[in-house]
């Protein structure tokens, strides 16, 4: 279960930091989490997975979900912070490392988002 989801801004970009599992149980409170961010008009959203223990495919579904609703905005980016070896080979996997900017750090994160 998730124990939180945390949001701030850095530099222009909306941060989301879930903790704990991502996974069927916790999977609707982050998609909710996250497009109330884009509804709210966030257009640079940084997901921030380093505190993420353990990730399913739902919460894939929910990533794949925002990665299609901001890659029709012009303005819009999505990267994802994952460190740990564990869930990055998720992405691996899935070939979801093609898809999606996979960074270290958020200052990573945020950079490869201004990046021109």
């Amino acid at each position: 279960m998730t124990d939180a989801i945390a949001t701030e801004t850095v530099d222009g970009c909306v941060v989301v930091t879930p903790t704990g599992a991502l996974d069927v149980a916790t999977s609707p409170a982050l998609h909710t989490w996250v497009h109330r961010c884009l509804d709210e008009g966030a257009t640079l959203l940084v997901l921030d997975l380093s505190e993420v223990e353990f990730i399913d495919s739902t919460a894939l579904r929910v990533l794949v979900s925002v990665h299609k609703r901001l890659r029709d905005t012009e303005s819009g980016g999505f990267a994802v912070v994952c460190p740990h070896a564990r869930i990055r080979r998720i992405f691996d996997l899935t070939a979801l490392d093609r898809v999606f900017t996979l960074t270290d750090t958020v200052d990573e994160a945020v950079i490869a988002l201004k990046a021109p």
